[in-house]
């Protein structure tokens, strides 16, 4: 019973961290052509928030058909597109980290 109870408690414990990630997916990337990944990475100043601006942008006519920007250390930074995006062949990505912590994400941007 004390075993059961230990991997319950595990289970619970990794469930709750893949909630708490706050990963960014927008369109598809199954079966699409990756056309470009940046790890973007701050390190922890405190009391400051971190931000980091990632831009996208083709010069031909193929639009972007997925977006992932993936936290790698499971933290609460919040990846937004403030302009672009799925559709566009363009986008810019912005990374806000919470007050006191860093950023570790990887960007892929698939067309």
């Amino acid at each position: 019973m004390t075993s059961f109870k230990l991997i319950s408690c595990a289970v619970l414990l990794l469930i709750l961290t893949i909630i708490s990630a706050t990963d960014l997916q927008v369109g598809v990337s199954v079966n699409n052509e990756l056309a470009y990944v940046k790890n973007v990475k701050r390190n922890a100043v405190p009391l400051k928030v971190r931000t980091k601006n990632v831009f996208y942008s083709r010069n031909d006519t193929r639009v972007i058909r997925g977006i992932s920007a993936i936290d790698l250390d499971g933290g609460n930074a919040k990846p937004t597109i403030t302009s672009g995006g799925v559709g566009f062949s363009f986008t810019n990505i912005k990374i806000k980290s919470e007050r006191g912590e860093g950023l570790n994400y990887q960007v892929q941007i698939f067309i």
